[in-house]
């Protein structure tokens, strides 16, 4: 038994500390509803195609894909694959370059960007696969495709080449996030260690919080609030921002990722899909990519130091014939901050025979 005397001690230590709980608390009410009276109404969100019908839209199996295609039909089909999951491929369009000699396609994936949101049993890695071989065989029947996926858009790609390797004819691989459950748990725990939460990230969070609450006409429009809060947040240029360590000088202003909408349901029910419940990683995307016969280009930044050039070296050893290229000062969105070189590469890529 512990002194009469030491009990009333730890006591009064325990009412200290919940007064002070309490006190924090009411500290942070208080700020945010001081931010929530004194921030501006924003702007309304972008609508899907499921409500504006003015988008560039296509339907496939009866699902309206925020979609739009460049140069002539009668050429070879590229399908471009944007990252996230649940971004949007506007950051994507340095692209549109390649429809001088190409089709190129650019779609939202499902519950991405401006296509439409869904419930989470269709947000899986099946069904996306499904979509994209859909699309692939939507704008090209009987011909063999080309793919460019980008960080997510690349995982993707490799689980579509593993499962249907006689549909592709070329695959660009621009630093996918990971393809192996070690290499999975190497990039998250890199994020965790560089993930710093601080004064200003919080006031971020609090401005990016009010923001949403405020966003006129969000009940109109499903996941519109947490869209808009994701969307917000991922221009954080402050520190602590773990993503930083994708570009140049760790400087976030060095990204092009220009955006109309993330799809945050999207991103947090795919990723957590690729992890148990210790969250370490069990989506192994290298499983059947043996059967892909051609070779495959891998795309890295050189400055980016979370999933540049070291992590796609290992990624090229999965594939039968692969190769890898590494574009000088650019970070992890290499086609808008280096189109030309990366533009370059990419056709000299798809010049080659099958």
């Amino acid at each position: 038994m512990l002194p009469s005397q030491f009990r009333g001690l730890l006591r009064q230590v325990a009412v200290t500390l919940a007064a002070l709980v309490g006190a924090l608390l009411t500290l942070c009410l208080l700020a945010f509803v001081w931010v929530l009276l004194t921030s501006k109404t924003p702007e309304p969100i972008r609508r899907t195609t499921e409500r504006d019908r003015a988008l560039p839209a296509k339907e496939i199996d009866g699902f309206r894909f925020h979609l739009e295609t460049h140069g002539d039909p009668a050429r070879p089909v590229i399908v471009v694959l944007h990252g996230g999951p649940g971004n949007d491929y506007r950051y994507l369009l340095p692209l549109r370059a390649l429809s001088d000699q190409y089709y190129v396609i650019f779609y939202d994936q499902r519950g991405s960007g401006l296509s439409p949101r869904v419930s989470d049993d269709e947000l899986t890695l099946d069904r996306f696969v499904a979509d994209l071989d859909a699309i692939g065989r939507t704008f090209s029947p009987s011909e063999p495709i080309l793919l460019i996926g980008h960080s997510w858009g690349a995982m993707l790609a490799t689980a579509y080449l593993a499962r249907y390797p006689e549909r592709v004819s070329h695959a660009v691989l621009a630093e996918p996030g990971f393809l192996t459950p070690k290499l999975g748990d190497r990039f998250l725990g890199e994020l965790d260690r560089r993930t710093k939460i601080g004064p200003a990230a919080l006031s971020a969070a609090l401005h990016a919080g009010a923001r949403a609450l405020k966003l006129p006409g969000a009940s109109a429009e499903p996941d519109a609030r947490i869209d808009h809060f994701v969307t917000d947040m991922s221009a954080y240029s402050g520190a602590g921002n773990p993503i930083a360590g994708y570009f140049c000088q760790q400087k976030m202003a060095r990204a092009k990722l220009e955006s109309w909408r993330l799809g945050a349901r999207a991103m947090t029910t795919m990723l957590g899909q690729a992890v148990d419940e210790q969250d370490h990683v069990v989506l192994d995307l290298s499983v059947g990519v043996e059967r892909f016969p051609r070779e495959v280009l891998l795309i890295a930044g050189a400055c980016n130091e979370i999933i540049g050039p070291e992590v796609q070296a290992q990624h090229r050893l999965l594939f039968q014939k692969a190769r890898l290229e590494v574009i000088p000062n650019a970070g992890h969105t290499m086609f808008g901050e280096r189109p030309d070189e990366s533009l370059a590469i990419i056709r000299r890529y798809f010049a080659q025979a099958p």
